[in-house]
């Protein structure tokens, strides 16, 4: 996952936002608070306190083949951005979204319907829901065959 990866650092393990990691060592420990609070306090923050250094969430894309995407990444919210913005992303999400509610991969007679779907997203200014109206009212849904068992 890493390069890309470290565009997540600035979130802990429970998605917290955070600008410095937490060092977990037993030689990192500045503070040992105890384990349980005392009497009915059952709010207070028992973690222990470890030294810390700055969190460095830059990461790296590549891959993907579109110039616009590949680079260097500053963090998470870049990441989303930048694939928010991208045409390859959105066609890769809407062909899943297809192979979902089709239950099988696209074939080439299927373009018609794709390339409707995008445009039905593009369209409602991005909508999903105009997407999967879009893919369930096409003649790829309307008139799919059974699956043999």
């Amino acid at each position: 996952m890493n390069p890309l990866g470290y565009a997540f650092e600035a979130y802990d393990d429970f998605g917290r936002f955070r600008l410095r990691e937490s060092l977990e060592y037993p030689n990192k420990l500045v503070k040992k608070n105890p384990d349980k609070a005392p009497g009915r306090n059952h709010l207070l923050d028992l973690r222990d306190v470890y030294k810390t250094l700055p969190v460095d969430a830059t990461g790296y894309l590549k891959g993907t083949g579109d110039p616009k995407l590949d680079g260097d990444v500053k963090d998470a919210i870049d990441l989303a951005e930048r694939l928010g913005k991208s045409r390859r992303v959105r066609q890769s999400i809407i062909r899943h979204a297809f192979r979902y509610f089709m239950g099988r991969n696209e074939y080439l007679s299927d373009s018609k319907t794709l390339i409707d779907a995008e445009q039905a997203y593009v369209d409602s200014d991005g909508s999903f829901d105009a997407v999967i109206v879009s893919i369930l009212t096409s003649d790829s849904f309307v008139y799919r065959k059974p699956i043999k068992e």
